[in-house]
């Protein structure tokens, strides 16, 4: 794996839209992306959509007019150049995304059998296509989600307008790259990075036959908003969004095997996932025990470079993201509430894990 990420380890990418309907305007300024653990490294350069392209590119976009079974040797080949190609992703998924090794490889498998799957199911269903979906992907998950929003509509003949999450826009790039040259058309498959205005205008047109998101509450809650007003009665949403996760541990738990799964589930992803562990309650007879081995294993953690092997933390995603949640631990460092907390890197968008008090799901910010 060294031998093969050491070519781009200090690689620079450029990405723009991947649109049959996008020319690259003389004005169109590309945007630094800079590694979020490592603030003087540039992984590349994007250009973002802009909401009139998302328009043009609308208008382009066709469903897939092949049969279920082509399209699913398609998704097969977008498959192989996966792995194929599972080094440069595992660097870009380091660099612009935060990723431990151990998260990047997870993500690729995840993104292949997202692949292999709704291949099977096209060849299995022979779905009938709604038309043109939108799909935006968050930046948690940059490579699996975004493969399993578009490889979805693909699978069943659809034309996708795929919006992935602005952090991580060089990550949906080179991806969009790799699903053309195995095969998937370029009017059919229209990639369109940027922020909100795109995804706004991706959802807001009386032509879209259906939207599949991933992300926050309030932002799916806007986008039914949106869709009940422009498109067709019965247009579908599939929202995939936050949540509040608990775990409870009582006297017949093994507290080796619950501290294990603490910590794997609270701090893998800097715990960056919708299924992270937010909330555990620990039955009081056996809560001192428990906590104590929680502090000894959390003080085995290292945050660093993604890149390197021994880092088990990376950096959360951007300065935005580590002001919120160091905001919601100093305040409760100020009431007291901090039961261990771990010393974060001085430099990169890094949150140390810590264990906080509290007396319920209320105090927990969504």
């Amino acid at each position: 794996i060294d031998e093969a990420r050491d070519p781009v380890h200090a690689h620079v990418w450029d990405a723009t839209p991947l649109s049959s309907a996008w020319s690259n305007a003389a004005n169109a300024k590309a945007r630094d992306v800079v590694n979020p653990a490592v603030p003087s490294d540039t992984v590349g350069q994007i250009v973002f959509a802009t909401p009139d392209g998302a328009k043009r590119a609308i208008a382009a976009a066709v469903p897939w007019d092949l049969p279920a079974a082509d399209r699913a040797d398609v998704l097969r080949k977008v498959a192989v150049a996966y792995e194929d190609n599972a080094e440069e992703l595992f660097a870009l998924l380091h660099r612009e995304a935060g990723k431990t090794m151990l998260d990047a490889v997870g993500e690729i498998r995840e993104a292949v059998d997202f692949l292999y799957y709704y291949a099977a199911e096209a060849e299995q269903r022979n779905p009938t296509p709604r038309g043109i979906w939108t799909c935006i992907s968050p930046w948690n998950f940059p490579l699996a989600i975004f493969t399993g929003q578009v490889s979805a509509a693909l699978a069943a003949g659809n034309g996708v307008l795929a919006k992935p999450a602005e952090q991580t826009g060089l990550i949906a790039h080179r991806a969009v790259q790799l699903m053309i040259e195995a095969g998937v058309p370029k009017d059919v498959l229209h990639l369109l990075p940027g922020g909100g205005d795109i995804g706004a205008a991706l959802t807001s047109d009386a032509r879209i036959n259906g939207v599949a998101f991933t992300g926050s509450t309030p932002t799916a809650l806007k986008i039914r908003a949106t869709m009940a007003e422009n498109c067709d009665p019965g247009t579908p949403l599939i929202a995939e969004t936050g949540g509040l996760n608990a775990m409870i541990v009582d006297s017949t738990a093994l507290p080796e095997h619950a501290v294990r799964d603490i910590l794997q589930s609270a701090f893998q992803s800097a715990g960056q996932r919708c299924s992270a562990l937010r909330c555990l309650y620990v039955q009081e007879d056996v809560a001192e025990k428990v906590i104590h081995m929680l502090k000894g294993a959390m003080n085995e953690l290292r945050m660093g470079d993604p890149w390197n092997l021994t880092t088990d933390v990376g950096p959360v995603i951007d300065e935005t993201a580590r002001q919120g949640i160091q905001d919601h631990i100093d305040a409760a460092r100020t009431d007291g509430r901090v039961i261990h907390a771990l010393v974060a890197p001085d430099t990169g968008t890094f949150v140390a894990p810590t264990v906080i008090r509290v007396d319920g799901l209320s105090l927990i910010p969504i």
